[in-house]
């Protein structure tokens, strides 16, 4: 049983960023699966949140990014994000960032696209994966894009972000009406940090 207790909470994220730390290397894709790995349990460590115990996780427009800690504190950023029920996003890239994401409460849908600059922007869809509690999604490849969605109509979604430095901002991909992929960039907004 999860404690929602604002105590609890904090004591998790506190072992989740220890955990982090004590795994954090170059960022290859070892020590990315690695972490992973040392991760996969959180969802059930005590003062594990859910999605409801974040305020205004049914009502938000979009989703809500809750930072646990910044890449200029430890080398790298730590955040949860709250995903409204159905809400989904573009596909997106981070940045060139490795990073993994975890289902801390409900099921996320992940399309993976290999990202590719030259000679021309193009996509190439890896397939879609449902994330349940306890899942993730890795990467650490700069040519790596995808598109998140919470599968449920009804209630919200909640997932847990580590990322190899400060997500400062990330390209959107969509087609025009000739077919030609397009990136435009966008700037993250900041949120109160949860811890």
């Amino acid at each position: 049983m999860r404690d929602a207790k604002a105590g609890g909470t904090t004591d998790w994220a506190h072992r989740v960023l220890a955990t982090v730390s004590q795994q954090i290397g170059a960022g290859g894709p070892s020590e990315v699966a690695r972490l992973a790995q040392q991760l996969d349990q959180a969802p059930w460590w005590e003062g594990c949140p859910s999605a409801t115990d974040l305020p205004g996780a049914e009502m938000a427009p979009g989703y809500r990014r809750v930072p646990l800690i910044s890449a200029t504190d430890a080398g790298y950023s730590a955040l949860l994000i709250v995903w409204p029920p159905g809400h989904g996003t573009p596909i997106h890239d981070h940045e060139g960032l490795w990073g993994i994401e975890l289902v801390l409460d409900g099921v996320i849908e992940v399309e993976a696209f290999s990202l590719a600059l030259e000679p021309q922007l193009a996509l190439v869809s890896k397939g879609a994966t449902m994330l349940g509690v306890g899942d993730h999604a890795a990467f650490s490849d700069s040519d790596y894009a995808h598109r998140c969605r919470n599968l449920s109509v009804h209630r919200p979604a909640l997932s847990l972000h580590i990322y190899g430095g400060e997500l400062e901002g990330f390209r959107a991909f969509d087609r025009d009406a000739k077919g030609r992929w397009n990136g435009v960039e966008h700037r993250v907004r900041r949120e109160a940090a949860l811890t």
